[in-house]
């Protein structure tokens, strides 16, 4: 009988043990959310690419989430999208104490609208590295090293930072090996190619110097920019959202909502907003249809690293609207 006794609490002090194991993982490692199939650690396939938006901040990064959602077919025929992570925002005079926490609302809404509520999205921190030593340690920064870890230097993982670098700049930081396997694709700077002189005045730039630098320093991290000056060509028309994407469709709405209703604060042209730039999209849709962009091998800011880095000299805009508007309009089943 005592035998039996021991047994059975051995038997439940196991099950406790396995189940603990299961929530914390579950729970704590991956931020309480269930895995997407395709992005479970045993199930990497081809290329793979996180989207780190600051969503909250304008509404160019939610345009360039919904198209890169429209187009991902979990790795089946082309890359695939492991995840969204927020950035923060925090020198906008619209941003609050959690400019981060702002931007992973926003990004959950945009998957649950799009049908993918499983996608994996992580909130990064709240504010900017406060040195070139101290990380700030967060799930983005969690969840672009586990990917990091699945990549190699023949696939690396691509990372889109459509804000400041704070998440890369720190996942990096925290596992410096991981610098050899992805490659970081930056939206930010104003650039003349002809003087090749760089202004770090940009607001991507300027919410975190000390990351973007980190990034630029790293000679085993391959960084490719899309400019702000590149990007500034792709103007999309308010009456495009009407014209072009079923009126009816959640995704539609949600769209016009945030374009309407979004301060433009930085400008007083174009009070009624017939249109905007989407500088983020343009990152995207130049790594989507390369002929649609001009890359070159140009040398990085005078200050940092001396080497040669990518960066996107002029684009197709309104090439880049077609496609951009036909895959949206595909996902919707327009």
């Amino acid at each position: 009988m005592r035998n039996i006794l021991g047994l059975l609490i051995i038997l439940l002090v196991t099950a406790g043990a396995a189940f603990g194991c299961y929530y914390v993982y579950n729970n704590i490692l991956t931020d309480g959310r269930q895995r997407d199939a395709v992005t479970a650690l045993s199930d990497r396939t081809g290329t793979e690419y996180i989207i780190d938006a600051d969503t909250a901040n304008e509404i160019d990064d939610l345009f360039a989430i919904v198209g890169a959602i429209a187009r991902d077919d979990r790795g089946k025929t082309g890359p695939r999208l492991a995840g969204l992570t927020a950035a923060q925002f925090h020198s906008s005079p619209l941003a609050g104490d959690y400019s981060a926490e702002e931007s992973q609302t926003l990004n959950e809404e945009i998957a649950r609208v799009m049908e993918r509520p499983q996608l994996r999205t992580l909130v990064g921190s709240n504010h900017p590295l406060a040195n070139d030593k101290k990380p700030r340690r967060s799930p983005a920064a969690a969840f672009i090293i586990e990917r990091a870890l699945l990549a190699n230097e023949d696939d690396k993982l691509q990372v889109f930072i459509l804000g400041p670098a704070t998440n890369l700049a720190s996942a990096i930081l925290l596992k410096p090996e991981i610098a050899d396997v992805i490659h970081a694709r930056y939206l930010g700077f104003w650039y003349d190619p002809k003087t090749q002189v760089y202004d770090k005045g940009e607001f991507n730039t300027s919410n975190d110097t000390v990351a973007l630098n980190l990034l630029l320093d790293n000679p085993r991290l391959e960084f490719t920019v899309m400019t702000a000056t590149t990007s500034e060509a792709l103007q999309m028309q308010r009456a495009q959202l009407d014209s072009l994407l079923p009126p009816s469709h959640r995704l539609t709405r949600l769209l016009k909502n945030r374009w309407n209703n979004f301060d433009r604060w930085w400008t007083d042209e174009d009070p009624q907003k017939l249109q905007w730039t989407m500088w983020d999209v343009a990152s995207l849709e130049a790594w989507f249809h390369p002929e649609l962009a001009t890359l070159e091998r140009q040398p990085a800011p005078a200050g940092n690293l001396r080497r040669d880095i990518g960066v996107y000299t002029s684009i197709q805009p309104e090439a880049m609207l077609r496609a951009y508007f036909d895959a949206v309009r595909i996902r919707l089943g327009d």
